[in-house]
């Protein structure tokens, strides 16, 4: 993990493989100015955070250092659960998805049930009969 703000202003644009311009552009700074925050010569204002913020910048990782769980936690009960729905359904349905695609289908239905901590069988059913 880089140390400094710089570090990782830059390990943030290379992620999004973006260019010291390509942020000069978007933030409306010169690249000398953009050079000087990344060597920590210089830290931006809250203005320049919040359009990096809108071009997909961690800007929480920027000033922390830290990356939160990308999803949080994951309740294995709940997701057992979610996974037997899934499989029920396409069996009623007669139906069987790619690897890619139920993966998908699992984590809407995972994040659906989150809130209440069950799965409605009626949006797994509704879920994949939109597939068809």
């Amino acid at each position: 993990m880089p140390y400094s703000f710089g570090a990782r202003l830059i390990e943030e644009r290379d992620r999004l493989g973006l260019t010291q311009g390509d942020i000069c552009e978007s933030t409306g700074i010169n690249r000398k100015t953009q050079f000087a925050y990344e060597r920590d010569h210089r830290y931006p204002d809250a203005g320049y955070l919040m359009t990096l913020l809108k071009h997909g910048f961690d800007v929480s990782y920027m000033l922390s250092g830290e990356r939160p769980p990308r999803y949080g936690t994951v309740h294995e009960a709940l997701l057992c659960n979610v996974l037997v729905a899934v499989d029920t359904e396409l069996s009623r349905a007669g139906r069987s998805l790619d690897a890619a695609r139920k993966a998908k289908l699992v984590a809407l239905l995972y994040q659906t049930s989150s809130e209440t901590g069950q799965v409605d069988p009626i949006v797994a059913q509704k879920a994949i009969d939109l597939l068809s």
